[in-house]
């Protein structure tokens, strides 16, 4: 009878939590960070942005194969970046048209001519054994110098084809005018043991483009498949994105699609009529193509989308930024609470977004942290056990390794009642939420 009575009250203490609105879903009015829409550097809908992006120009850092780095022009970024209360995406290229100067091959690397849209670009000389190791170096020196920085993001493994899209645009793919699949290989090799390999480390991804029939992983070699990096699509929202005649659907992309679905699914919208204009921000958020931003940030696990002309569009504005960006990554919301034991608390929580936590996220009371949020599924929920006071009332924070506490950026929990200023969620409990270890109390 005593043990039928404490199980009662338990369940009825928990239906009145949730019934009172504290513990059900609520979208907030913040963006999480590592989600939603991107824009290249502005000052404008600062409050509605968690990143902004850039590509380094190789030569801008490594004007000369044989000589130093400088890394003034990345370092003066992210600074202005960190100083909005954002983080940086940033994606290295050797030629992209209409960015810059256009042609970023240090001065002493043999290029050969590329032609694209009538216009000239130096495009590396691949086969070249010098070339290769100028390239590494590069990659290696920008991981030492930023594995650790959290006023990064997301890094995307660029220099390979147009704007390091991994993609020549129906150009020949030879050994001189694109890497190797063992060179493509060795590359993303050296950026993921450079930025680091788990859930608190910088995510580094690849353009989707790999995938295809010049890219490494159409070879059939598996050897990376469990290695953690993610993929980044420079066509998101793009007609027939979800039909299966599209590329995207083909077995080698949709299988690596779904062995990194949990690493960090990002890209842009395809430019003409949806990036250019900013439609994807706009009712019914699908660029005309049919298919919403909300549904293809489900079906794919989309974390965060470049759709920098939306931002400084005076058309569109920053209530539907929001609402665009809160379709992107993941949210997490408590569901239940409920005593342990006398020191210990268990919250269950819902991802209740379109995709995975590209990194670790921790749940935490004033006495520890615990669990990873980064493994929770879409629609799934987990019990994390936390250590607590015998207080009723318990303070529940989210933190994460990849930012920097005393930022402004702040993972909100998506609950009813939440203290969006704060990042807090509070909840009560009492006595009669008390869970003995063999299911009563033997006193």
């Amino acid at each position: 009878m005593k043990q039928a009575l404490m199980i009662f009250l338990l369940i009825t203490t928990i239906a009145l939590k949730a019934g009172d609105g504290v513990l059900t879903f609520e979208d907030h009015g913040y963006i999480n960070p590592f989600t939603g829409g991107v824009a290249w550097e502005t000052t404008q809908n600062q409050a509605v942005l968690a990143m902004e992006w850039d590509f380094i120009g190789m030569s801008e850092v490594l004007p000369l194969c044989s000589g130093d780095f400088d890394w003034t022009v990345v370092d003066e970024f992210l600074t202005r970046v960190d100083a909005r209360g954002h983080q940086a995406i940033l994606r290295p290229i050797l030629f992209g048209p209409g960015y810059g100067q256009e042609s970023y091959a240090p001065a002493d690397m043999i290029v050969n001519d590329f032609f694209y849209e009538g216009s000239l670009f130096d495009n590396p000389e691949w086969s070249d054994a010098s070339v290769q190791a100028c390239v590494l170096k590069f990659i290696d020196g920008f991981a030492l110098r930023y594995s650790n920085d959290q006023r990064i993001a997301y890094v995307q493994m660029g220099l390979a084809g147009l704007w390091g899209e991994h993609h020549l645009d129906g150009a020949a793919y030879t050994s001189a005018n694109f890497p190797s699949y063992e060179l493509q290989k060795t590359m993303i090799t050296h950026y993921i043991t450079g930025f680091g390999a788990t859930s608190a480390d910088i995510q580094t991804s690849l353009s989707l483009d790999a995938a295809q029939a010049h890219g490494f992983f159409s070879q059939g070699d598996e050897s990376l498949d469990d290695w953690r990096f993610g993929f980044f699509d420079d066509s998101l929202l793009i007609n027939d994105h979800n039909s299966v005649n599209n590329w995207r659907q083909d077995p080698t992309p949709a299988a690596q699609l779904l062995l990194h679905r949990q690493h960090g699914w990002g890209g842009e919208a395809y430019w003409t009529g949806c990036n250019s204009t900013g439609t994807w921000a706009q009712a019914p958020f699908d660029c005309g193509n049919g298919e919403s931003l909300n549904d293809q940030a489900i079906r794919i696990g989309l974390n965060y989308m470049l759709g920098s002309p939306a931002f400084t569009n005076d058309n569109i504005s920053a209530n539907s930024l929001l609402n665009a960006s809160q379709m992107m990554g993941y949210k997490f919301t408590a569901t239940a609470a409920s005593r342990l034991n006398s020191n210990q608390i268990t919250v269950t929580i819902e991802n209740t977004g379109a995709a995975y936590s590209p990194y670790q996220i921790q749940v935490c009371t004033e006495q520890g942290c615990a669990g990873d949020l980064s493994t929770l599924a879409p629609a799934s929920e987990v019990n994390i056990i936390l250590p607590a006071t015998a207080a009723d009332t318990q303070v529940l924070r989210l933190i994460s390794p990849r930012l920097d506490p005393s930022s402004s950026q702040k993972i909100r929990w998506s609950n009813t009642g939440a203290d969006e200023v704060n990042a807090t969620l509070t909840v009560l409990l009492n006595d009669s939420d008390m869970i003995f270890s063999d299911g009563f109390d033997i006193n």
